[in-house]
């Protein structure tokens, strides 16, 4: 077609008799003879409108780089050596962006402005991903590590806060603004720090701090980190209103939530929480998440620690109230806390809720009591089933036994090994499409040595948000002094256990000829 395919169709189009009915000399590839058709019944003037439209959002769609360090270079974002500069530059690049661009954000510290505008913020857009946790050099979004390279936006507009709320005065409103826009917004790879939502409620300059999300707004949030964000009237991480939103391998920690929701306040949503972790949120009502308004909440695979509620008819992890449905699968709730009498972990005041496959443990209210502090219903109903409670809770397959946590006290609660809650949870209660647990390893693992106590074919799920995974095989098991080498010392094992268990390698039970046989097989260097 040449170097100007849109100058062939309108030139093949002219002319009277040469339309595209007729014969022609122009080579069209398949994609194009395609349109041979549709042009005998649709205008010409409509269908390369449409053909200019689709090639001019092609071509539109790139890559934009963000380095707030760089000096040098074009500063227009087109390369890592012209990347976008400056500590407002993610801004700049969500301004310039269009529909299928993706936006690659060097690690480093990232302001809504170089100004002191508390009302500016990161605006997601429709289409646009925005990605954090590059090095600088790489070529692919897989090649990212957003652990190694820490990538923040911040709401501490005069890099100010020490980690005070008296310096927070002149902090962003929202950190980032997810409204009116669709799953294909997308942040991933960020640590969200420093939104202080403390204006009016008019404007809703009280809510939200992390992250606000309004008028059937839809954003992808994966792989953030909303740490120490603030506001006056809920939803310290975020605020959600008549919107939805799913967040997946995230985090929220020490964020305050005024009234409604220490990390979430939600009314009238569809929000989907998927292996996150809240830790150490607070607020009066809510400690982490608040369900208002019939809003639909899904929480699957999701640990919920140290979070805290202030008031009366208090939630210290998930409040749920007016008509609201909050479904929960394979969740750990522990040490969360109120300081009402009931209500430690769970409390429904109205609505339907569903908890399966969970673990509620050492929650408390007033007087760090934990009983009728783990899950509490004061006018909803609440359904559990195959989940740890403590001091128990009517529900099929509920039990109270101790689940055996690594270490409770450091915050470890991956399950020790013989913990009653492992292979014991129902597999009809996975969400559909749920493969994976908390730390992203697989949900459905068999561990042998625990008799089967839940419900489903084998394997089992366990309870709570960590699936228990067998042990890896030595990477050497004929190397029974594990010295590297397979060699004498293995043999002389072998002869001093005969017809013991000592140098047992292939797990019957006994050493044997068999396990001879496997250190003659492996004999050299491992």
């Amino acid at each position: 077609m040449g170097s100007n395919p849109i100058g062939v169709i309108l030139s093949a189009n002219s002319g009277g008799k040469r339309g595209w009915g007729a014969r022609s000399s122009v080579a069209f590839p398949p994609a194009w003879s395609r349109l041979r058709g549709l042009m005998k019944s649709h205008s010409s003037t409509v269908v390369v409108g449409m053909v200019v439209a689709s090639l001019s959002g092609s071509a539109d769609a790139a890559i934009r780089y963000v380095d707030a360090a760089l000096a040098t270079g074009a500063n227009n974002g087109t390369s890592w050596a012209d990347a976008f500069q400056g500590s407002a530059a993610v801004a700049t690049a969500l301004a310039g962006s269009a529909s299928g661009d993706q936006i690659w954000v060097k690690a480093g510290s990232y302001k809504p402005t170089l100004t002191t505008s508390r009302t500016l913020t990161h605006t997601l857009k429709s289409g646009v991903g925005v990605y954090g946790g590059f090095a600088g050099t790489e070529t692919a979004l897989a090649d990212r590590n957003v652990t190694a390279n820490v990538t923040t936006l911040t709401g501490d507009l005069t890099g100010n806060d020490n980690g005070t709320v008296t310096n927070m005065a002149e902090n962003s409103y929202h950190v980032v603004v997810g409204s009116s826009v669709p799953a294909t917004a997308i942040l991933d790879g960020f640590r969200i720090v420093g939104g202080y939502a403390n204006g009016a409620t008019a404007s809703n300059y009280d809510k939200g701090g992390g992250i606000i999300i309004l008028t059937s707004g839809s954003p992808t949030v994966r792989n953030c980190n909303f740490v120490g964000n603030r506001c006056t009237f809920g939803g310290g991480a975020g605020y959600i209103y008549q919107a939805q939103a799913t967040f997946t391998n995230c985090e929220f920690t020490d964020n305050v939530g005024g009234s409604y929701g220490g990390a979430f306040d939600t009314n009238a949503t569809t929000v989907t929480w998927e292996r996150c972790t809240f830790t150490n949120n607070q607020a009066a009502r809510a400690g982490a998440i608040e369900s208002y308004g019939s809003s639909q909440t899904k929480i699957t695979n999701c640990v919920f620690r140290l979070n805290k509620a202030t008031s009366a008819n208090s939630g210290g992890a998930v409040w749920a109230g007016t008509t609201s449905t909050v479904t929960v699968r394979n969740s750990t709730f522990v040490q969360n806390s109120t300081t009402a009498t009931t209500g430690g972990g769970f409390y429904n005041t109205s609505g339907t809720s569903t908890l399966a496959n969970c673990i509620f443990w050492g929650n408390y209210g007033s007087g760090s009591a934990t009983t009728n502090n783990q899950v509490t219903a004061a006018g909803g109903t609440n359904t559990v089933t195959y989940s740890v409670v403590q001091n128990g809770l009517t529900g099929t397959g509920n039990t109270s036994v101790d689940p055996l946590f690594v270490s409770q006290s450091a915050g470890d609660l991956h399950l020790q090994i013989t913990s009653s809650a492992i292979d014991a949870g129902s597999n009809t209660m996975i969400p559909a499409g749920v493969t994976t647990d908390r730390d992203g390893n697989a949900r459905q693992v068999d561990i042998t040595t625990v008799p089967d106590t839940g419900v489903g074919t084998a394997p089992i799920v366990d309870r709570g948000a960590f699936e228990v995974q067998p042990p890896p095989p030595p990477p050497c098991p004929p190397d029974l002094n594990a010295d590297g080498t397979v060699d004498g010392l293995d043999m002389t094992e072998i002869l001093s256990n005969w017809g013991g268990p000592g140098a047992d390698i292939n797990g019957d039970g006994i050493t044997d000829g068999i396990d001879l046989s496997s250190v003659l097989a492996g004999w050299g260097p491992c």
